[in-house]
C-alpha cells in the first residue's frame, strides 16, 4: 500500500496539485452588475487564456493596474468578487485571467505552462492598455501566490501581495504527505523562497494565522527572506486559507502602496 501511494503521488503530482483543473468547478459567469471585458490572451507556449478586464471609473495607465492570480481550487468566475473588490478598493483597473486547463482557458497545467500565461497576462497589461511594468501590482492567493511571485522577480512591478502562499511546493507536499517523503517525490518546484530573496519589487504578504492549508510559518519565512527594501508583513489573526477582506486589510494594503516608489518616466 505504501509502494502504491508513492507511485499515485508521483503519476498524480499535477492533478494533486491543481484541483481546479482535475474536478472542474461550475461556470458562473461575470459578477452581477460588474462591467468585465472578455479577453483571449496568446501564450508563448501556444495556449490561449482567458482573461476579465474590469475597468476602474475615470481609470487612466498612469493610475496603474492590478493583476490578479487566483488560486489552484478556483477558476476565473469564481473569484469574480475578489476582482471587483480590489478594482473597487484600489481605483485601479484589474485583470484576471484562468491558467492552462482552467474554465474556457486551453492547455494543461504545469509549473512551466501556468507562468507563461501569467507572464503573457502581464505583458498583455502593458502591451493593450499601455501600463508601464513599475505601475503593475501583482497580487496572488494560495499557489497563485507562486505566479505572482515569478512574475514580481522577473521584473520590477509596484507591489507584489501574496495571501496564503507557501515558501516551495515540496515543502508544502511535505507537509500534507508527512508519511511520504513528498519533498524528495515531486518534480513541480513553484520556490517562492528562493525568488524571495532576490526580489526588487516591495513585498506585502498576508497570512492566516489559523491557516490549516498553508501553516502559518510559511508566511513569516517567505517575509524573512524578502530582499526587497520595503516589505510588510500582515498577520491575520484568526483567519484561515481565503483572502482577507476586511477594511483593515485593504487599509494597510493602500498605505503600503503609498510608500511605493513609482517610475515617473513614462
Amino acid at each position: 500500500m505504501y509502494a502504491v501511494a508513492v507511485i499515485a503521488l508521483v503519476l498524480g503530482e499535477n492533478r494533486l496539485a491543481f484541483p481546479g483543473w482535475t474536478i472542474r468547478k461550475p461556470w458562473l459567469g461575470p459578477p452581477p452588475k460588474t462591467l468585465v471585458e472578455e479577453e483571449s490572451i496568446a501564450t508563448t507556449d501556444g495556449n490561449t487564456v482567458q482573461g476579465w478586464w474590469l475597468p476602474a471609473a475615470n481609470w487612466t495607465p498612469a493610475k496603474g493596474a492590478v493583476l490578479y492570480m487566483h488560486g489552484n481550487g478556483q477558476n476565473l468566475s469564481t473569484c469574480g468578487k475578489a476582482l471587483r473588490n480590489w478594482r473597487n478598493e484600489l481605483q485601479m483597473s484589474v485583470l484576471g485571467f484562468d491558467y492552462p486547463g482552467f474554465g474556457h482557458s486551453t492547455g494543461t497545467p504545469d509549473e512551466q505552462s501556468c507562468y507563461a500565461a501569467s507572464q503573457a497576462a502581464f505583458d498583455w497589461i502593458l502591451r493593450e492598455k499601455g501600463v508601464a511594468a513599475r505601475d503593475v501590482v501583482v497580487i496572488g492567493q494560495s499557489m497563485g501566490g507562486a505566479m505572482a511571485t515569478e512574475i514580481a522577480s522577473r521584473q520590477r512591478c509596484r507591489m507584489l501581495l501574496t495571501s496564503g502562499a507557501f515558501t516551495s511546493f515540496p515543502d508544502i507536499a511535505q507537509q500534507h504527505y508527512g508519511w511520504l517523503p513528498a519533498h524528495w517525490l515531486v518534480r513541480l518546484k513553484f520556490d517562492n523562497l528562493a525568488k524571495m530573496r532576490r526580489m526588487e519589487t516591495p513585498v506585502f504578504i498576508a497570512q492566516g494565522t489559523e491557516d490549516r492549508t498553508v501553516p502559518f510559518v510559511h508566511g513569516e519565512r517567505l517575509y524573512a527572506a524578502a530582499a526587497a527594501g520595503l516589505k510588510q508583513f500582515y498577520p491575520v489573526l484568526g483567519h484561515g486559507h481565503s483572502q482577507p477582506d476586511t477594511h483593515e486589510f485593504y487599509d494597510a494594503v493602500r498605505a503600503f502602496l503609498r510608500e511605493t516608489p513609482r517610475d515617473d518616466s513614462h
